[in-house]
């Protein structure tokens, strides 16, 4: 039979698979797991992310010391996320925001059907797998988005199937890690998560091995995956920062501020009802491992491990969903088979085994429909999230759009003192007009010292006026609300030179500052009719109500 052959009738197995109720039903979770994942950016550090992309992009090589900031712009740069810059930078000259709001969704539900392949290898009821992967889903929903860590999330599934398959089935596939790690640790310091994560396994295989638990790997499959780790962690080394690279992603977890300052640093806060399904995941998993008590090493090791990460920080629930969701699908499964065959009697059991299967066309009919309206809904979706401007009202109430576009009326070369999460954004669309910030996203360049000064200032210490004003600061610009523009409106010593609904800007009540008061760009004033995105913010407010 020829290859052609061959292929069209696989294609009409999978075809008639696809209708059968197992089927329909884990092909209809696959797409309903595509919605939570498409979202416009939130992620503060996405825009100075592009902007540095562009300008390795324009200068052909890596940047030594950042741009953006005038407080520690001599600060050596460990540029671990290069890679992952310049493809964001050259997806957003093709297409703007709409492309890489598309191409990384993509990523995020590639890494999602990755997880899928790996709880299917356990061979569980289609229920259970199904269910499972939209818990997954549901439970990673707060970090869902166009950032970084999708890549990291997509490739440590991929790192955990591929090593799955091997210590199942052998083979020389598992060689196809070295250089998925060799592009990893290009793109995010996060490699070391998936090399963190063949540690655990391989410790959980010698000792599971050593002592003869049920479920232990051949010790030939355990000795090459050795050998695999060995080769990963040889060509990790070729990146531009060397075997440095290693150290970057430990300094970062082991800075205090950086963990007291980042709020995803912090541990997930369960009074956030986005925060509940991680709850129910974990209150549910460890009810279930308590019920059946079976589970194999590598698998108790893994959801051990990234149940204490996800509890020490919001954005580590990824990591968890990654390496916790097939332990969740198989306890399902086992839980399920159990109370099935205690409620229903033999003979009920073989007919409901023998019981037919619906007509094909009506299965095909209503396979196709459901299938089709689910993918309308995720292109409904997408199309959504992805023509979302950069000017719009949705972003104005996010980020300073309206003081940037004020600030880009003003005198060029300022120095801002800006609030943490907005950094990036202001890097990004003030660096061509010779602006330059406080302080930016990437906190290891910025150093503990300046997170330190900087948490100062936003905790109103003592000494955080001189603070501001030993460091060179033009003009404040911060959130209206925050409880130092509320001082700053009250003080003496402060003039206020602009305000909108989300944020406001003062400069100090002295001969410079007056000066360059008198510089400024006016306040912006809008017609009640107006349809301009800064228009509509005065008039709604920041959250949507009317002014």
């Amino acid at each position: 039979m020829s290859g052609d052959a061959l292929s069209g009738a696989a294609l009409r197995r999978r075809t008639r698979a696809l209708t059968t109720p197992r089927g329909l039903f884990l092909a209809a979770a696959l797409l309903l797991c595509a919605l939570p994942v498409i979202k416009d950016v939130r992620d503060p550090d996405f825009w100075w992310h592009v902007r540095t992309g562009e300008l390795i992009l324009d200068r052909g090589s890596l940047l030594g010391t950042d741009p953006y900031t005038y407080t520690v712009s001599s600060h050596h740069w460990t540029m671990h996320e290069w890679l992952w810059e310049v493809l964001v930078a050259g997806l957003h000259r093709v297409g703007g925001l709409a492309l890489v709001v598309v191409a990384v969704s993509l990523v995020t539900w590639a890494g999602l059907v990755l997880l899928y392949r790996r709880a299917a290898l356990r061979r569980p009821h289609h229920v259970a797998l199904g269910i499972g992967m939209i818990v997954a889903v549901v439970t990673g929903s707060p970090i869902w988005g166009p950032r970084v860590q999708m890549l990291t999330f997509a490739l440590t599934c991929l790192v955990l199937l591929v090593v799955e398959r091997h210590l199942r089935g052998g083979g020389r596939a598992v060689w196809l890690l070295v250089p998925v790690f060799l592009v990893w640790s290009n793109l995010h310091s996060g490699f070391v998560i998936g090399a963190g994560f063949i540690v655990l396994v391989l410790a959980a295989e010698l000792v599971a091995g050593r002592l003869g638990w049920r479920g232990a790997a051949p010790h030939d499959r355990v000795v090459t995956l050795i050998k695999v780790l060995a080769a990963c962690a040889a060509v990790v080394v070729l990146n531009p920062n060397g075997p440095g690279i290693y150290l970057y992603p430990f300094e970062t977890q082991g800075s205090a501020a950086q963990q007291a300052l980042i709020q995803e640093w912090h541990s997930p806060d369960f009074h956030d009802a986005s925060l509940i399904p991680l709850e129910l995941m974990l209150l549910s998993l460890a009810v279930m491992v308590t019920v059946t008590r079976t589970v194999n090493a590598r698998d108790a090791v893994l959801a051990l491990a990234t149940t204490a990460l996800a509890l020490q920080s919001t954005r580590h629930i990824v990591l968890f969903v990654a390496a916790a969701t097939p332990l969740w699908v198989e306890q399902a499964d086992i839980v399920g088979r159990r109370i099935a065959a205690g409620r229903r009697p033999p003979g009920v059991r073989a007919a409901v085994a023998s019981a037919p299967v619906r007509p094909p066309r009506a299965a095909r009919a209503l396979a196709w429909t459901v299938l089709g309206g689910l993918s309308a809904g995720i292109l409904l979706t997408l199309g959504t999230g992805a023509s979302t401007r950069e000017d719009s009202l949705s972003y104005a109430r996010s980020y300073p759009v309206c003081a940037t576009r004020w600030l880009q009326a003003s005198p060029a070369g300022l120095h801002i003192f800006n609030q943490y999460g907005e950094g990036g954004y202001l890097a990004d669309k003030l660096y061509s007009h010779g602006d330059r910030v406080f302080i930016f996203g990437d906190a290891a360049l910025m150093g503990d010292d300046m997170l330190q000064r900087y948490g100062a200032v936003e905790d109103l210490v003592p000494g955080w006026e001189a603070i501001i004003r030993d460091s060179g600061t033009d003009l404040v610009l911060f959130d209206a609300g925050a409880s130092l523009t509320n001082l700053l409106e009250r003080s003496p010593r402060w003039i206020r030179v602009y305000q909108d609904p989300y944020s406001e800007a003062f400069v100090p009540a002295t001969e410079a500052g007056q000066a360059l008061m008198a510089r400024l760009a006016p306040q912006p004033v809008f017609a009640p009719s107006s349809s301009d995105t800064c228009a509509q913010l005065q008039h709604q407010g920041a959250h949507g109500t009317t002014a």
